[in-house]
């Protein structure tokens, strides 16, 4: 199981990876498709032709946002269960925690 959809988007030879998290209104792109089971990493921030996705309502995430350590990262509006995860799973940074394989 996992918290994201992928898809990649191929503008002539350059194909950018696109995640959009799978229950809050957030996307991320990365430079390499992510592997089931592994952190997913690789992050870049949007190519310019991103804001698309912002018309449809969803929130890039840059990649200084998608580095903030988990010590900065406000964690008050999750749930006991959620908590638990992240207590588990030892997420270091917000990519982390949003773009898993988590069960």
């Amino acid at each position: 199981m996992h918290t994201f959809h992928s898809v990649t988007i191929a503008q002539g030879p350059v194909s950018h990876i696109v995640l959009c998290h799978a229950h809050l209104p957030v996307a991320a792109f990365t430079e390499t498709p992510p592997v089931p089971g592994k952190p997913v990493s690789g992050f870049v921030d949007p190519p310019p032709w991103a804001g698309g996705f912002e018309a449809a309502g969803l929130r890039i995430l840059p990649v200084e946002e998608l580095s903030t350590p988990m010590t900065r990262v406000d964690l008050s509006e999750l749930s006991t269960a959620e908590l638990a995860q992240i207590r588990h799973w030892h997420p270091q940074v917000l990519s982390d925690l949003l773009f898993n394989w988590w069960d």
